[in-house]
């Protein structure tokens, strides 16, 4: 709370920190009716420092760090208005870092509307801010649905341009690309001040969102199992490409060159992990056109064929062309040939990382590489996959950001320092920067709007899918091929 009683004016108070029980209720309910109400100056950030500041060492008695089997740090800071930044000098990158550092999962529940419609009760956001999925009641008996929506935030979560006009930019930013979301204050008053129906979407949407970032935090609930990154990472690059970081983020690049996807050459005891993809520009967009992956003193080369008549394996061992293919590095490799235009390879990484693989998809001449691991195996990896442990797409130097997926891309151009991987040398090949589409946004735009085959179409063939991005991925892939059977890809 806040205001003239307490402590510091224009300062949040701690009113202190309490035990909940199976029924809901606190032990000291104090803390929550205690609170001020009143006061002209919010200050956000402030807020935030001090409440993970002044968690105490035990609450009610219970030692958490010795006692608490898991610590799970969740942060939700309300307001209705944007920054107050009267003699509060912490910045957008303190915020981040601080939060990072302690490890804490924020939600905002700010002045942030949707669309314009306050029936889209909040949003998660990643992408770098482009890409999202958007939570909205559905009927009046406290159903909630999800759709997905890809544009730039800005161009519509709006504020109210009285009390929060630099909401954009004070603090949806703290949540972009990482579990927590964002929740529209003026939803929760209107579902409070008499519309009923929407203050149960409102809290169904909120409470099964926090419990699935509590209880299951990087992954997904499905059936009531958490599915986590340790059990079963999405992580790959796939389709028109479409890259999926080591924390479920999706992104694009459409440069033709040779890629760095992941490198790390303290893998299994120092023997070494590079994995690098060729891409194909083709029109607007581009696809995986193979992969190549060394471990240790051992180079698997895999592509796939145009030609959906041709069962015929394409790979090379240490450059030679279909060598013997049941081993690679040590690991035992099997092939999976579901249909003649489709085919799978696996690595089993169990002599080094139990119950861990990596996975090569063939559908027709895209290829796509996925993960089954977790941080021992993978944690020290770099490249386009971004970083394991914070998610960020980092460039070469392992601090930088970068946002612009693009620059990300041509950032991890394979060097003629690194590792040459492939049997043949490719156009563009470093210094020569990465092929880029023309127009690779309007143009794909306009081209897919006068496609044959229809969103609908699409959209019908991907719903045997069931992450939204993949879904989203993949309806994308059909309308840039012209092919339903790109669903097969996935």
């Amino acid at each position: 709370g806040f205001g003239a009683d307490i402590p510091t004016f224009n300062r949040y108070q701690h009113l202190g920190c309490t035990t909940g029980n199976s029924a809901g209720g606190l032990a000291d309910p104090t803390i929550v009716t205690d609170w001020q109400a009143t006061g002209g100056w919010e200050e956000g950030y402030h807020a935030i420092i001090y409440s993970i500041a002044n968690v105490p060492e035990s609450i009610d008695g219970i030692n958490l760090q010795n006692e608490c089997n898991t610590l799970d740090k969740n942060l939700i800071l309300v307001s209705d208005e944007d920054r107050d930044n009267n003699d509060y000098t912490a910045t957008l990158e303190d915020m981040k870092t601080y939060i990072d550092d302690h490890d804490y999962i924020l939600n905002l529940v700010v002045d942030s509307t949707v669309d314009g419609n306050l029936d889209n009760v909040g949003i998660q956001l990643s992408n770098g801010g482009h890409d999202h999925t958007v939570f909205q009641r559905d009927g009046d008996d406290g159903g909630f649905t999800t759709y997905t929506k890809s544009d730039w935030y800005y161009n519509f979560i709006t504020h109210d341009l009285g009390w929060a006009p630099y909401t954009s930019e004070h603090y949806i930013p703290l949540v972009i690309d990482k579990p927590g979301a964002v929740w529209n204050v003026k939803s929760l008053r209107d579902g409070v001040s008499g519309n009923e129906a929407l203050r149960k979407s409102f809290t169904n949407a909120f409470v099964e969102t926090k419990v699935e970032e509590i209880s299951c935090p990087g992954g997904t609930i499905i059936d009531g199992m958490c599915i986590s990154r340790t059990e079963n990472s999405n992580s790959g690059i796939g389709g028109d490409p479409h890259i999926t970081t080591w924390q479920n983020e999706h992104y694009e690049y459409h440069g033709q060159c040779d890629l760095v996807m992941a490198s790390d050459p303290k893998f299994a005891d120092a023997k070494g992990l590079h994995i690098h993809i060729r891409t194909k520009l083709v029109r607007y967009w581009s696809y995986i056109k193979s992969v190549a992956i060394r471990i240790g003193d051992d180079i698997l080369e895999i592509e796939g064929s145009a030609d959906e008549n041709d069962a015929e394996p394409h790979y090379w061992i240490n450059y030679e062309n279909q060598g013997k293919l049941d081993t690679f590095a040590g690991y035992t490799v099997t092939q999976q040939l579901p249909s003649p235009y489709k085919r799978q390879y696996k690595i089993d990484l169990s002599p080094t990382y139990e119950g861990q693989y990596i996975i090569v998809q063939l559908y027709k001449e895209f290829v796509r590489v996925k993960f089954s691991g977790n941080e021992e195996a993978f944690g020290n990896t770099v490249g386009l996959l971004g970083d394991y442990k914070s998610g960020n797409t980092l460039a070469r130097d392992g601090s930088t950001v970068l946002h612009d997926f693009t620059d990300l891309g041509n950032e991890w151009q394979v060097l003629p320092s690194e590792p040459k991987l492939f049997h043949e040398v490719a156009h563009p090949q470093f210094p020569e920067t990465c092929i880029q589409p023309e127009d690779p946004r309007g143009d794909r735009k306009r081209r897919l709007t006068e496609s044959s085959i229809s969103i609908e179409q699409a959209e019908h063939a991907c719903a045997t899918l069931t992450d939204p991005l993949s879904i989203k991925d993949c309806v994308y892939d059909i309308l840039a091929t012209q092919d339903l059977d790109m669903v097969g890809a996935f």
